[in-house]
C-alpha cells in the first residue's frame, strides 16, 4: 500500500516535540497507580464495626464502593453502647469514596447495612478532625463472624484521603471502566448503549497497567497523543505549508477539551481519534480524485472506511463526519453525471462507475469490522441473534432518552461555551478543592468558530461569483474545514436526547484548523507573523491559567472562582 505522507525532518521534528509537550502534560498526575483492589460483598443486612485502637478525634468516615447500592446506619461509642447514629445512603456507583461526618471522639465505629441489591466495599477508612489518616487496627462483625471482613482494611497503605479524581472514577467512567472490567473477566457487559470497541480499549489499558486510574485512563492519553501527528499532517495537506500543519496540532495541543477528554476513561477520545484518522485518509483520496480523476488509487479511501468503521464500533455519531464523506464523493459524481447528454439509464450508468463497486466492498467490510467487535460479548455469552437485536435497542434508547441534567446544553451554545460541563469535585481542606469542568480553550474555540464562519462566508461569495462566471475555482481548503464542520455540527438541532458540549468534540480539531486557515493564507506577511506568535503565547497562556480547573489540581477556592467568567460557568 503505497500512501504518501510527504514528511521531512522538519515536519517529524515538530510533530515530536508537540507530542512530547502534549503526552507530558496529560500523563502527569493522570491517576494513582496502586490503590485497593481486595474486597468484601454481601446482599444481606450486615454489622460491623472497627477498631482505631484508642479513642480518637474521628471528623469523617470513608467507605470505598466498588459497587452496588445500600443503606447505612453509622454509629460510634462502643460494643453494646452505640450512639451518634449518622445515615449515609449509596446508590449505584463504581469504585468511588462515600463518605459521613460523624465528628465524634470515639475508638469504635459501627456499620449497619441494609442493601438494596448487593453491595461490594474495597475498604473503610477514617479521618480526624484535622484531616490526617487515623489507623485501622480491626474490623469485626457482628452475629456470625466474616473473615472476609478483613479486606476492609487490608490496604489502608493505599488509601489516599481526602479522595480526589487520582484514587477513584468520576462522570461516566463509573459505566466504562465497570464495562472494562467485565470484559477482561468474560462477563455479560453493563453497558451495552454504545459499540464495544472503546470500552475494549480501556479494558486493554487496565490489563497492561493494572485495575488502577492510570491503568484505565492512559490508553486515553496515547490516543489524544497519537491525534497530534495526525492533524498536523492534515493540516500540512490541506494548507501544503509547515505553519499550516504546526499551527493544527499546536491549538489541539492545548486545547482544553482534548487535554480533558484525555484524562477521563471514557471512550469519546478514541471516537475523535478514528474519525480524524479517516477524514485524513479521505483528504488523501480526494485530492488524488481532484488531480487524477477517478483512477486515482484507492487505498486511502480503503483506511478511510476502515478507521470509519473503528470509530463507528465506538460512537454511532462518526457517522455525520461519514456522510460530510460520501457527500462530498457524490457531489464530485454527480458534476461529471450532469454533463452526461444521454438518457436517464446512461447517467445512472456513470454515476454507479468505478469506484461505486469498490465503495460497496469497503462498506461490506466496515460491517464486518463492527461486528468483529462484539466477539467479547459473544464469548462473554452473547449470541449473533442477540448482538443483532442489541443495534435496534441502541437506536431505541438514545431516540427515546428522556433524562434530564444540570448540565446538559443546546447544540448551538457549544462554540459560544455558555455551559460548560462540570465533571467532578473534591472539598479539600484551607478551602482548596480538587475540581475538573469540560470547555474549551477559548483561544482556540472563539477564534477557531469565528474564521470557521469567516471562512464561510468567504466561501459562499466565491461560489457565488465562480457561477455567475462560470468559474469554477473554489477554496479547497475552505470547502473541506466548512463541510465536515457543520456536517457533524448541525445535525445536533434535530436530536431530542439530552446532549452535551462534549459532543462538540469531534469538531474541536476543525476549530484548529479552520484557526491556522488564515495562518496559513497569511503567513507570509511580517505582521501575521507577530500575531500568530502572540495567539500561540495567548493560547498556551491561557492553558497554564485554567489548568487548575481542566485537570483537577487542588487549589484555592478564590484562584477558581476567578476563572468563572460567566454566570453560566458553574465549578
Amino acid at each position: 500500500m503505497n500512501i504518501k505522507i510527504d514528511l521531512n525532518k522538519r515536519d517529524l521534528l515538530t510533530i515530536a516535540v508537540v507530542s512530547i509537550v502534549f503526552f507530558s502534560l496529560a500523563v502527569w498526575n493522570l491517576g494513582i497507580a496502586q490503590v485497593p483492589v481486595t474486597s468484601w460483598r454481601t446482599s444481606e443486612n450486615e454489622a460491623f464495626y472497627i477498631d482505631l485502637g484508642e479513642q480518637a478525634s474521628a471528623g469523617t468516615v470513608y467507605l470505598l464502593v466498588k459497587i452496588g447500592s445500600t443503606d447505612v446506619q453509622v454509629y460510634t461509642g462502643s460494643p453494646g453502647s452505640w450512639s451518634n447514629s449518622r445515615n449515609l445512603s449509596i446508590s449505584t456507583s463504581y469504585y468511588t469514596w462515600k463518605k459521613v461526618d460523624i465528628n465524634s471522639l470515639t475508638r469504635y465505629v459501627r456499620f449497619d447495612l441494609q442493601p438494596r441489591s448487593s453491595i461490594e466495599l474495597a475498604e473503610v477508612a477514617v479521618l480526624s478532625s484535622d484531616s490526617q489518616i487515623i489507623a485501622i487496627t480491626a474490623v469485626t462483625g457482628e452475629g456470625d463472624s466474616d473473615p472476609n471482613l478483613s479486606r476492609l482494611i487490608d490496604e489502608q497503605n493505599l488509601v489516599q484521603l481526602p479522595p480526589t479524581y487520582l484514587g477513584e472514577t468520576f462522570f461516566d467512567e463509573i459505566y466504562y471502566v465497570r464495562t472494562a472490567e467485565q470484559y477482561l473477566n468474560l462477563q455479560v457487559p453493563y453497558e451495552w448503549t454504545h459499540p464495544p470497541l472503546g470500552k475494549l480499549i480501556i479494558a486493554s489499558g487496565i490489563a497492561a497497567f493494572g485495575y488502577n486510574p492510570f491503568g484505565w485512563r492512559i490508553m486515553g492519553v496515547i490516543f489524544a497523543t497519537l491525534m497530534i501527528p495526525l492533524i498536523y499532517i492534515l493540516g500540512k495537506k490541506l494548507f501544503g505549508t509547515w505553519i499550516g500543519g504546526f499551527a493544527s496540532a499546536f491549538l489541539l495541543a492545548f486545547d482544553f477539551m482534548h487535554f480533558t477528554m484525555a484524562r477521563m476513561a471514557t471512550v469519546d477520545t478514541y471516537v475523535v481519534f478514528f474519525s480524524l484518522a479517516s477524514q485524513l485518509f479521505f483528504l488523501i483520496y480526494l485530492k488524488g480524485v481532484l488531480k487524477n480523476g477517478w483512477k486515482a488509487p484507492v487505498q486511502p479511501l480503503f483506511l478511510a472506511f476502515l478507521f470509519f468503521a473503528l470509530g463507528f464500533s465506538t460512537k454511532w455519531v462518526v457517522l455525520y463526519g461519514f456522510a460530510a464523506q460520501l457527500a462530498i464523493l457524490v457531489a464530485l459524481r454527480l458534476r461529471e453525471v450532469a454533463k452526461v447528454k444521454k438518457g436517464l439509464l446512461d447517467k445512472i450508468n456513470a454515476f454507479s462507475d468505478h469506484p461505486y463497486a469498490v465503495i460497496i466492498g469497503f462498506s461490506l467490510v466496515a460491517v464486518i469490522v463492527y461486528f468483529l467487535t462484539y466477539i467479547p460479548d459473544m464469548l462473554a455469552g452473547r449470541t449473533m441473534v442477540e448482538v443483532v437485536g442489541l443495534q435496534g435497542s441502541m437506536y431505541g434508547y438514545h431516540s427515546t432518552l428522556n433524562a434530564t441534567h444540570a448540565f446538559s446544553s443546546p447544540w448551538w451554545s457549544w462554540p459560544f461555551m455558555l455551559k460548560p460541563l462540570w465533571l467532578f469535585v473534591s472539598y479539600l481542606p484551607s478551602n482548596a478543592k480538587s475540581t475538573i469542568v469540560l470547555l474549551g480553550n477559548p483561544a482556540v474555540w472563539w477564534v477557531g468558530f469565528a474564521c470557521t464562519i469567516t471562512l464561510t462566508v468567504k466561501l459562499v461569495q466565491t461560489v457565488i461569483t465562480a457561477v455567475k462566471r462560470l468559474d469554477h475555482k473554489i477554496d479547497f481548503p475552505a470547502i473541506f474545514i466548512a463541510i465536515f464542520f457543520f456536517f457533524q455540527w448541525v445535525p445536533y438541532m434535530l436530536i431530542s436526547r439530552v446532549i452535551f458540549i462534549y459532543h462538540f468534540y469531534v469538531n474541536v480539531p476543525f476549530l484548529c484548523l479552520a484557526a491556522a486557515y488564515f495562518i496559513s493564507k497569511y503567513w507570509s506577511s511580517k505582521w501575521v507573523k507577530v500575531a500568530a506568535i502572540a495567539y500561540f503565547a495567548g493560547t498556551v497562556a491561557l492553558f497554564g491559567l485554567f489548568y487548575a480547573v481542566i485537570s483537577g489540581m487542588p487549589a484555592s477556592d478564590l484562584w477558581i472562582d476567578s476563572l468563572k467568567w460567566f454566570g453560566s460557568w458553574v465549578f
